[in-house]
């Protein structure tokens, strides 16, 4: 399955690290819980994604925990989904989507 950041009035965009994510997560997904299922969690993850963007404001603050790169002082934010962690930054006209982890995965080792 792939998602559609296209087909909403606030947009969001997702990184290419994201879209490996997607891509993991949905092999895991099939391999452990079936097609079925694996349709029903990224049709909420999608929903969730749809939320974030035309509600950014539900992400709670997270500093880049790498103060050494180039992004020191950019404001990402997180949000909770099922055993998953979205994690983005607002922009202008829309928000971008830098990684979707596993709840158990550090993210200052992949942000």
């Amino acid at each position: 399955m792939k998602l559609n950041p296209k087909s909403m009035a606030n947009k969001y965009a997702l990184s290419s690290s994201t879209d490996m994510d997607i891509q993991e997560i949905t092999k895991y997904s099939i391999l452990n819980f079936g097609e079925s299922q694996t349709n029903q969690y990224l049709n909420g993850l999608e929903e969730s994604l749809d939320i974030l963007a035309n509600n950014p404001g539900l992400g709670i603050p997270l500093t880049h925990p790498n103060k050494t790169t180039v992004n020191k002082g950019t404001e990402y934010y997180y949000f909770h989904y099922i055993s998953h962690v979205i994690y983005f930054k607002k922009r202008a006209d829309d928000i971008f989507i830098i990684r979707i982890l596993h709840k158990r995965m550090l993210p200052k080792k992949y942000l």
